[in-house]
């Protein structure tokens, strides 16, 4: 053994590089946890720190929110920038705050008249300082190159940006690796028209896809009312909605969970409680016998209540038993 380490040790200096190791030494993988322990169970722990995620989906299914649901997290538990580029430029500062974004810390870039080119060279300056640790795109079919741009409305263009993603995503990715900083990238749903079988398609070429570690497909679901229930489609003042999940592609975690759902309040944003109490029944950490459930309690004793009422009022009126609760729930995802 000692052989092979003079041996990493002498290709490490002769290329003046670090990256050779024994794979013993690899690190386990740190997550930026969900607000929902409901995404928490189907990733496993949450985001996977140092890797390119894509989250995609129709308009309104759930794609920023749950963006700035990670920022929110990533401030939490750790002390870099965050740099979100609103290509777009639709991003909505209040909202962000209802979900628990601290603005301070956000390094925005809105653009004017930039190029696509322009625009990655700058979010690559920013993962290259090391100073920055998580990164959003939003979203990616508005990264257009030169090319593009220059052309009048009646010329065609072939091949949109996919060519620029890819020469992006050739370079980020290392360099996120190198300095464990995180990438979003936030991508449009488009009708594959003719296709009956695959109604959708991910635009932007495949690259993008290829260089991902996970691929999160966001569906609206159905809208709530005020008390949590499900009502139709046609509801006049719906409080919130849920949001399904997808696991169309994972190399971090097991593939043994790919669909999950959320719930989201238009007035509080991600609904933690419902959610906590949902998956606590689900994984059994709540048990369910008939219309009873019983939980173990922060003192070692248990507690019976009457229905979900009963148990949404006992945790909602005790919130050091729905902190215990959550501790249990979110050991119980991973």
């Amino acid at each position: 053994m000692a052989e092979i380490d003079n041996l990493i040790a002498e290709v490490n200096k002769k290329y003046k590089t670090e990256i050779i190791r024994k794979a013993s030494d690899l690190k386990s993988i740190e997550f930026i946890p969900y607000t929902s322990p409901c995404m928490n169970y189907l990733t496993r722990g949450g985001v996977p720190v140092g890797r390119m995620l894509e989250l995609v989906g129709l308009p309104q299914s759930g794609k920023t929110t749950t963006a700035l649901d990670v920022i929110a997290n990533y401030q939490k538990k750790y002390d870099r920038y965050v740099v979100y580029l609103d290509a777009e430029n639709t991003l909505d500062k209040e909202w962000g705050s209802t979900l628990g974004v601290n603005w301070d810390s956000v390094i925005l870039i809105q653009p004017e008249s930039e190029y696509g080119e322009q625009l990655l060279d700058m979010l690559l300056d920013y993962v290259r300082s090391g100073k920055v640790g998580l990164m959003v795109l939003d979203s990616v079919p508005f990264i257009q190159p030169k090319s593009t741009c220059d052309k009048a409305l009646d010329e065609k263009t072939y091949g949109g940006n996919s060519a620029l993603i890819k020469a992006f995503c050739d370079k980020v990715v290392p360099l996120c690796k190198k300095h464990e900083c995180t990438f979003l990238a936030l991508n449009q749903l488009r009708e594959n028209i003719g296709n009956p079988y695959k109604p959708y398609k991910i635009p932007c070429g495949t690259a993008l896809a290829h260089a991902c570690s996970q691929i999160l497909w966001f569906t609206k679901g159905s809208l709530l009312d005020d008390k949590g229930n499900e009502v139709s489609g046609n509801y006049a003042t719906p409080s919130g909605n849920l949001v399904s999940v997808k696991m169309e592609k994972n190399k971090v975690t097991k593939n043994d969970r790919r669909l999950g759902t959320y719930t989201l309040n238009y007035y509080s944003g991600v609904d933690e409680i419902k959610d906590i109490l949902d998956m606590g029944i689900l994984l059994g950490v709540i048990v369910q016998s008939g219309a009873w459930f019983r939980a173990k309690l922060k003192d070692g004793t248990e507690k019976k209540m009457q229905g979900k009422g009963g148990v949404q009022d006992f945790y909602y009126n005790d919130l050091e038993e729905l902190e215990y609760l959550r501790e249990q729930v979110y050991k119980a995802t991973i």
